[in-house]
């Protein structure tokens, strides 16, 4: 196996959002055997960057649920697909019309138009960002690189199966958590992405083993040569995985990779 991809919250993070030092330990002993090391997630980019930034090995960083890769030594964007403005206009129109609040992202920075509403709130306490109170109507230019709509569960299926009639195919419908739906480029996800980027490295998908927890992992744990579900994963995840390992309180990552590496 030449490479290693990891989603972050519930995967390679533990429940306190920190990377174990047996996490650590294996990840960076494998990179200085020549293992490329990938961070795949939904995440936004100055959140994955800290990430990153805190360990002592290189990694590459595909964020955004695989709508951008960016270069973590120069902040450069190497690859891109942003929700086009017809899209976004829908988006916003649907929202509205139904009284769901809406987060849009842009150039790394989080719209909202309601500072207190209760998705605003549980994104802010779940990603320690900072929202940015702005009339969707004020945008220049609407092309995002994605949104969010956070609810319980159960509404955002709902939502999305509404949505999916008016928006039909041009975009793709993911979730990073039970209560983000995430909507962005209909080309874009985790698997997709990571396939180009490997690929610029002579890495084919099937010498990359991926581990991760939720639905917006699916693609990519099946599409390289070993994917792995966490032991915390969403039941829908573990059914359509071969593999399933630890949970990410008990270094799941670290274990199954020992496994594999025979450490």
């Amino acid at each position: 196996m030449e490479a290693v991809a990891l989603d972050l919250d519930g995967t390679l993070l533990n429940s306190q959002k920190e990377i174990s030092q047996e996490n650590r330990a294996i990840l960076k002993k494998l990179s200085s055997n020549g293992v490329e090391i990938l961070i795949v997630t939904g995440r936004p980019y100055p959140m994955t960057k800290k990430i990153a930034q805190s360990l002592d090995f290189p990694v590459s960083v595909i964020c955004y649920n695989g709508a951008r890769v960016i270069n973590l030594k120069t902040d450069e964007i190497i690859y891109e697909k942003v929700l086009e403005e017809e899209q976004v206009l829908k988006i916003i129109e649907f929202c509205r019309e139904n009284k769901k609040d809406l987060n849009l992202f842009q150039n790394d920075i989080w719209y909202v138009e309601n500072l207190e509403s209760y998705g605003t709130k549980y994104y802010k306490n779940n990603s320690k960002l900072e929202p940015v109170l702005k009339s969707f109507d004020t945008f220049s230019d609407f092309k995002m690189i994605k949104s969010i709509i956070i609810d319980e569960n159960h509404i955002l299926e709902k939502i999305e199966k509404e949505l999916k009639d008016k928006l039909e195919d041009t975009v793709y419908f993911t979730y990073s958590q039970d209560k983000y739906l995430e909507i962005l480029n209909k080309d874009v996800n985790k698997g997709a992405t990571l396939k180009n980027v490997l690929e610029t490295k002579g890495i084919r998908m099937s010498e990359c083993i991926a581990f991760g927890d939720a639905h917006n992992d699916l693609e990519m744990l099946q599409s390289v040569g070993i994917g792995v579900a966490m032991g915390n994963a969403h039941e829908v995840l573990k059914n359509k995985v071969k593999n399933i390992t630890e949970t990410n309180d008990e270094d799941g990552v670290a274990k199954f990779l020992k496994k594999i590496f025979l450490m």
